[in-house]
């Protein structure tokens, strides 16, 4: 029984073998060549007004100027509204 059971095994893995090369198929990538790449985050801990503890807030460059140029726009707001 053991020499049926050891053939058959053998058998399968030689065909399962035989079959992948007869694909010509390269080998599935790795997850990491899979894998997109993520952006780059800045990160740093703010501490919102009115709060003790801080919290660490990341976000993209894209992000990071894009918040910049708001800031700036309003700062401009609150100026030309003064007459400065």
């Amino acid at each position: 029984m053991r020499l049926i059971s050891a053939s058959a095994v053998a058998l399968l893995l030689s065909t399962s073998a035989a079959a992948y090369a007869a694909e010509g198929t390269e080998p599935s990538p790795t997850p990491s060549e899979t894998r997109a790449e993520k952006p780059k985050k800045i990160c740093r801990t703010e501490t919102a007004t009115g709060s003790v503890m801080p919290k660490r807030v990341c976000r993209t460059p894209e992000q990071v100027a894009a918040e910049q140029a708001a800031a700036e726009r309003s700062s401009e707001d609150l100026n030309r509204g003064r007459g400065l």
